[in-house]
């Protein structure tokens, strides 16, 4: 989203006096412009402009700290922002960001009936409260287990870390059952990337990693790249895959920048991870 567009649109919800019914009205504009994002073809206008977009919907939430969208958008957005542009650079503020977009799907799944701090339960009341989520909750529990899973994934030296890997799982698997094929086949990736991304050693799980990537592929008739990135840095790294890293990675190249419409943010930016992840082959294996 432009940031001009960004600042005038603030301005706009200020003026009305930023009521609930104003932010109402103004949802279908900020769907449109949160559509425009992950449309976008160019990494760096999409990472100058989330953090605006960001704040702006923070600022709207605070008024209308119920909204559905806003919360949804919220998860979502830090979690992606995290991942896309963060993380790689500057982990520990990737960390934040994970648990930012974390506790606004705790907010999102609350509105649907879940206790409030489902994350903060006990693990009994944790499983025995999972087990009464439905379809109505899947929103709240995918963004949860994606921005709690990265999270994970980069503090696997802290001692919470491993305490909330049986919660992260359970999270996983119950959006398994709920709909494997939601956000791209999103609960195949993101447990291929929960049992690959660590050694045997970590509770990882090379089996049923690949064929959690495989499924995730198969579903995506391949067109969602970053599934192939995740796939080459933590399976094909764990397992010292030489060959299907490289594979993958160039295949990741070699497709359409146009292959997945309305996705072309993520494939973007996955390109340029499979550039990076190639340059560094010879320090990986």
């Amino acid at each position: 989203m432009d940031t001009r567009l960004a600042a005038g649109f603030i301005f706009l919800i200020l003026f009305q006096g930023c009521s609930t019914l104003s932010i109402r009205m103004a949802t279908p504009m900020v769907q449109s412009q949160y559509a425009s994002i992950n449309e976008e073809t160019d990494p760096l206008l999409a990472e100058q402009a989330i953090p605006a977009s960001l704040k702006m919907l923070e600022g709207m939430l605070r008024d209308d700290p119920e909204n559905e969208s806003l919360l949804q958008n919220l998860s979502e957005g830090f979690c992606g922002y995290a991942f896309s542009f963060v993380e790689d650079t500057d982990p520990q503020r990737a960390s934040k960001l994970y648990l930012r977009g974390r506790g606004y799907a705790d907010r999102l799944l609350s509105i649907h009936g879940a206790p409030q701090k489902f994350i903060s339960l006990n693990p009994d009341e944790f499983k025995n409260t999972l087990k009464t989520l439905n379809e109505d909750h899947l929103h709240g529990l995918y963004w949860m287990g994606q921005c709690w899973a990265g999270w994970l994934m980069l503090n696997l030296d802290d001692l919470q870390a491993f305490i909330a890997i049986p919660k992260v799982e359970a999270i996983l698997q119950k959006t398994l059952e709920l709909d494997e094929s939601f956000h791209y086949a999103g609960p195949h990736l993101l447990s291929g990337a929960f049992y690959g991304g660590r050694s045997k050693m970590l509770g990882g799980d090379p089996d049923k990693a690949r064929n959690h990537f495989d499924k995730c592929l198969e579903l995506t008739q391949q067109k969602f790249l970053m599934a192939k990135v995740i796939y080459a840095r933590t399976y094909a790294v764990q397992m010292q895959d030489r060959n299907l890293f490289q594979k993958l990675l160039k295949d990741v190249l070699d497709a359409p920048a146009d292959i997945l419409p309305g996705q072309q943010l993520a494939n973007a930016v996955a390109k340029q991870k499979a550039r990076k992840l190639l340059e560094s082959v010879d320090d990986l294996f």
